[in-house]
């Protein structure tokens, strides 16, 4: 019934198909021009109760509930408390690939949010409804008209009439148009893969839209099951409600769980505004003025609220994020960010720590209550810092590893849990930073794809996962060309996200691709683009 084009979380893009007509998802069905929709409509099956008389008597609504095959249909959840709502969309959207439409649900303000938890369809039945209340919408508030001077709209319908104009009939028209021109944008933040960074900034416009994306977070496994683990778009927290989002706690779980760190000296260094910090002028100062001291030294940066070891900082999120920086710390920042630095450094066997940092991040440091030393007086970079910093790192021994190649061996464990040692031994690093690529003798291993923050790999690592079954995906026997769909896939590893790099194979081929769509989706959808085909190898 949908054919998946782009996936962000559980939020979808792609085709809609009934009876030879496509439409495109997420789709606003517009009962204002209901010939258009007719055939859609007619064919969906609205079944004889809303979903709040499952609370009030379950077998009754067993009977009366919409038993369509193409689609999920609930009625009535705008009576629902956020809580419950979010619990219900989330219990609907377990276990089902079908559309998901929530009729009489939608507003503009509230629609991102509905997208973002899986909703594929909606209506513009409160916006008419709310029309006829005298309800003037917007995308981010509400007003009665009768309050209003002027119209802060340009749509048609406000471009050429005045506020006393308008009547009943203009004002549905006006708040259909203001919810058509939100599910477009939002149709574009799916495709940008940034729909979480606009639905934290939108919610809070709302409390009650607010609280529904708390809640939400409390249920992060559900989200994160579709959540691609490596992205093109910024992450953006810029709250602390961005905290509990599935980037950030998928960071954490991975980077904690795949952190072997091989110095016994710790740095601890305020994080910087370019990414990735190594090319900063904070960081590049330091390493300059450091030179070969720095050798054998484990680094970990610390920001709010990522704390990123030098080896992962090329990994998604550490590579590509922004956050507002106002030198003002909040005990609960302080406290979350210490708790995660603690683990890391659990991690490690480290005889010395030094902390090069001020003002927020020291106090960071001093929450983990352990013996530091601390070298930094005032900025970072002054003249005397550095020489504490200097001083301080020339009187102690250090255990020397290639830096390098201790990213691709935290990479390869972050991405697909296996060891680079696996394969053997005599790797070496080629490249400028950070376009770092890993070669075995004259074969390429895998090299840094900045614009992800993963590895893309080759041949020699294909073949070592195709033999460890992870990240791999059997496809019928054909020779795939660009796109492999979903039909054509046979079996795939349930860890698969969108944008993992994955193995396809069959009989007489294997092959190196990105994800399109979850591994579950590839062996319970028979449409939608799969895999995007990058390199491959005959058997």
């Amino acid at each position: 019934m949908i054919s998946l084009e782009k996936r962000d979380g559980l939020a979808r893009v792609g085709k809609l198909e009934v009876d030879g007509i496509a439409f495109e998802a997420p789709l606003m069905i517009d009962f204002l021009r209901k010939s258009e929709f007719k055939e859609l409509i007619d064919k969906i099956d609205f079944g004889k109760a809303p979903y709040v008389l499952k609370e009030i008597d379950p077998k009754r609504f067993e009977v009366l509930k919409s038993k369509d095959e193409n689609f999920i249909v609930v009625t009535g959840l705008s009576v629902l408390s956020p809580r419950k709502l979010v619990e219900t969309l989330i219990e609907l959207r377990t276990g089902s690939f079908k559309p998901l439409y929530t009729p009489a649900l939608a507003t503009p303000k509230n629609l991102p949010l509905l997208v973002y938890f899986g909703v594929d369809i909606v209506d513009n039945i409160l916006p008419i409804f709310k029309a006829y209340e005298g309800i003037y919408m917007l995308e981010n508030c509400e007003f009665e008209l009768k309050s209003l001077r002027s119209l802060p709209c340009n749509c048609e319908i406000c471009s050429s009439h005045g506020v006393k104009d308008l009547d009943e009939e203009m004002l549905a028209e006006h708040n259909t148009a203001v919810l058509r021109r939100q599910l477009e944008l939002v149709r574009e933040q799916i495709r940008q893969e940034n729909l979480r960074n606009f639905v934290e900034a939108h919610v809070k416009f709302d409390p009650e839209l607010t609280a529904m994306l708390r809640i939400a977070d409390e249920y992060r496994e559900h989200f994160k099951r579709y959540n691609a683990v490596f992205k093109r778009s910024k992450l953006t927290p810029t709250s602390e409600d961005s905290f509990t989002r599935p980037e950030i706690t998928t960071f954490f779980e991975r980077a904690i769980d795949a952190y072997r760190p091989k110095g016994k000296v710790l740095l601890i260094l305020p994080c910087s505004a370019r990414k990735p910090y190594m090319l900063s002028k904070s960081h590049s100062r330091i390493r300059s003025y450091l030179g070969n001291l720095l050798r054998g030294v484990e680094e970990i940066i610390v920001s709010s609220p990522l704390v990123v070891p030098r080896v992962f900082e090329l990994t998604y999120p550490a590579v590509n994020y922004d956050v507002p920086v106002t030198g003002h710390w909040s005990g609960d920042e302080i406290e979350f960010v210490a708790e995660r630095l603690a683990k890391f450094i659990e991690k490690g066997k480290f005889d010395v720590i030094i902390a090069h940092v001020e003002g927020g991040y020291g106090k960071v440091v001093e929450h983990l209550g352990i013996d530091v030393i601390f070298t930094a007086e005032g900025d970072v970079t002054t003249p005397q810092s550095l020489n504490n910093l200097k001083r301080t790192l020339e009187n102690i021994a250090k255990q020397d590893f290639d830096l390098y190649l201790s990213i691709f061996e935290h990479m390869l464990r972050y991405q697909f849990g296996v060891e680079l040692s696996e394969l053997g031994d005599g790797f070496r690093v080629r490249g400028r930073y950070p376009n770092l690529e890993l070669f075995q003798g004259k074969d390429r291993i895998a090299r840094i794809d900045i614009n992800y923050g993963m590895l893309d790999i080759y041949m020699p690592l294909a073949k070592l996962l195709l033999e460890k079954n992870v990240y791999t995906v059997r496809i019928d026997n054909f020779e795939p060309k660009g796109t492999i769909f979903a039909v054509g896939v046979e079996e795939a590893d349930e860890r698969i996200r969108p944008n993992d790099i994955v193995v396809f194979y069959n009989d007489r081929l294997f092959g190196v691709g990105r994800a399109l769509m979850t591994g579950v989706e590839m062996t319970r959808m028979d449409r939608g683009y799969a895999i995007e085909v990058k390199r491959s190898k005959k058997l």
